[in-house]
């Protein structure tokens, strides 16, 4: 039996709010049911009717849906250009000041799924403190946060098949990995740099006074309204004059966009006023 879509949507997003605690009502509904069908599919559920009876009552069947929801495509130096001009006219001017007046360089990757991009991001700033040649370096941190929990356990873990470091160039993957019974794992030293968090970008922000914020291709999946709320918690995470890069598709429109000035606007690096 077949119920109506809108009243389906609402009755998977309650349960989701009710079992976890996850408000994911402001994500597009195209992009919810997108994900429902693929895992209404794959559960072997005839209708919606059954597979929401299934979801009710099976553990297992709601965290395949939250990894289903979880924007989860990602790579090491996925658009390698955007992360050589982040490096350019983020990390190097930030260094240059922590090195001067001390402080910790701190970078949020928001959305980061199986931790690809916060590793990249470690990697840009461990280039960088390396080329500082000095004894007196800054302390960094990046925090990589999603919803996914299965993602977040993978990003912990750090191991990633010779298919997933794709694009990593050749000195960086001998520089940062090892390689243990075909898999590549995450060195020591990055891994002491970053650390994982679950997090919904719909919530208030629970973290704070980041110098920049890594988050790419995720405002995409949200309804027009809350694509404006979630930039708002992102401006609120910030430090005065932190940095915010977004996905090359994507823009701000409406309020948030005089929150923000354009600092390049091919790798929609902005800076908070």
């Amino acid at each position: 039996m077949e119920i109506d879509e809108e009243h389906f949507i609402t009755q998977v997003m309650r349960h989701l709010f009710k079992s976890r605690g996850i408000d994911m009502s402001g994500y597009s509904e195209s992009f919810v049911m997108r994900s429902l069908r693929k895992r209404m599919g794959r559960s072997g559920s005839l209708n919606q009717e059954g597979y929401l009876k299934l979801l009710l009552h099976s553990e297992d069947e709601t965290n395949e849906l939250l990894s289903a929801l979880s924007i989860n495509v990602t790579e090491f130096f996925r658009d390698k250009e955007a992360f050589d001009c982040f490096t350019a006219k983020v990390i190097k001017p930030v260094l240059a000041v922590k090195k001067a007046e001390g402080g910790i360089f701190r970078i949020w990757s928001a959305g980061c799924a199986s931790g690809q991009e916060a590793y990249t991001i470690a990697i840009c700033l461990s280039e960088e403190l390396r080329r500082l040649n000095s004894d007196r370096r800054p302390m960094t941190s990046v925090v990589g946060t999603d919803i996914s929990e299965a993602a977040l356990r993978k990003a912990n873990r750090g191991v990633y098949t010779e298919n997933e470091i794709k694009g990593m160039p050749d000195s960086l993957l001998a520089q940062y990995f090892e390689k243990k019974a075909g898999h590549y794992v995450v060195g020591h030293d990055l891994q002491k740099m970053v650390r994982f968090a679950r997090e919904n970008l719909l919530d208030p922000p629970v973290q704070k006074f980041f110098d920049a914020i890594v988050c790419r291709n995720v405002m995409i999946y949200f309804s027009r309204e809350m694509h404006d709320v979630v930039t708002m918690h992102l401006y609120e995470s910030l430090r005065r004059g932190g940095y915010l890069m977004l996905g090359k598709t994507e823009t701000l429109i409406g309020a948030p966009r005089q929150s923000f000035q354009v600092i390049d606007l091919e790798n929609r690096i902005l800076r908070r006023n």
